[in-house]
């Protein structure tokens, strides 16, 4: 079987080795019959030349470049494009397998039902937190559940190869990715596997990561726009199969206008507000009535506290 790792790679020089070298070495020393391709994109960085250089130290991986910025998806569906993988894998450039994944892929592979397209592989952090909402949880992930943000969490993403090849990740132009989108369309074909498998090491953001800096108002902006199409692709279905989760999301909406200095926060939050979800009301209102700068040490200090959610 063929493995195809579909690696975006945005000013990633100092990471990237590490992440080769997590998906190549294990192998050597597996008893596994997987053989690997990893197609690292390269996303209009100012480091290429060094990027490129430690790339081809990995004889089985290739290196593809934008020439200018173009954002995570379009960067994905670069690697699919050019994959071909019986299984896709997507990777960031700044995280690692973990040193056991042959025997853990293996293991997801025989339990991944056949005719499901996408499966959520578990991840964790360095110190061994688990990033998913419901660790143990394994079973299918249906588009109401994703609606409803159930089993919610940050995952590894992995793809029947010629599925993905044909659907790709919708790319709105941004450098973040705006994954909801794209897993509910995904969700539309079919449910998706999940697994408490972990394969994934998920490190916390730093520097130049497109998570890192998230209550920017450039970041922020990107973030509207993809709450902005979410709510026109499937509004009508939140409002439907989950008015909570709906109310939930105008409220981050809210959020992220008053984090951007862009006009609409408090509409969006007369809109939302109510008695279902009265503390993220009150949370959000509380957030709207100070100044730009201070809701953005509001929100970044909540979540490192735990007390909005940190994953997915």
């Amino acid at each position: 079987m063929l493995l195809s790792f579909v690696i975006p790679a945005f000013q990633a020089s100092e990471t990237i080795r590490a992440t080769l070298r997590s998906v190549f070495s294990p192998i050597q020393s597996s008893s596994t019959s997987f053989e690997i391709e990893a197609l690292v994109v390269d996303d209009g960085s100012r480091d290429h030349d060094v990027l490129a250089g430690i790339v081809q130290q990995f004889p089985n991986a290739r290196l593809f470049r934008h020439p200018v910025n173009r954002g995570m998806c379009a960067s994905r569906n670069t690697g699919i494009h050019e994959s071909q993988g019986d299984v896709v894998v997507v990777l960031d450039a700044d995280d690692e397998l973990v040193l056991e994944w042959p025997t853990v892929l293996g293991e997801i592979l025989e339990e991944w039902p056949h005719h499901l397209n996408v499966c959520f592989s578990a991840c964790r952090t360095p110190d061994g937190r688990s990033t998913v909402s419901d660790p143990n949880f394994s079973g299918m992930i249906t588009f109401e559940d994703l609606l409803n943000e159930y089993h919610s969490g940050e995952y590894l993403p992995m793809f029947r190869g010629a599925y993905v090849r044909k659907r790709k990740y919708v790319d709105l132009g941004l450098r973040k990715s705006c994954g909801i989108l794209s897993y509910l369309c995904f969700a539309q074909d079919a449910p998706i596997w999940a697994t408490p498998k972990v394969m994934r090491i998920y490190k916390e953001r730093e520097g130049g990561s497109v998570t890192s800096n998230w209550t920017t108002a450039e970041k922020a902006r990107e973030t509207v726009q993809c709450y902005q199409v979410l709510f026109d692709r499937f509004g009508d279905s939140y409002k439907k199969l989950a008015p909570r989760t709906y109310r939930t999301k105008l409220l981050r909406y809210a959020v992220y206008l008053r984090l951007a200095g862009e006009k609409g926060a408090w509409p969006a939050w007369l809109k939302s507000a109510h008695w279902t979800c009265m503390l993220e009301t009150l949370g959000v209102f509380s957030v709207l009535l100070v100044g730009q700068e201070s809701a953005a040490w509001i929100v970044k200090h909540a979540k490192r506290k735990g007390l909005i959610r940190q994953y997915g």
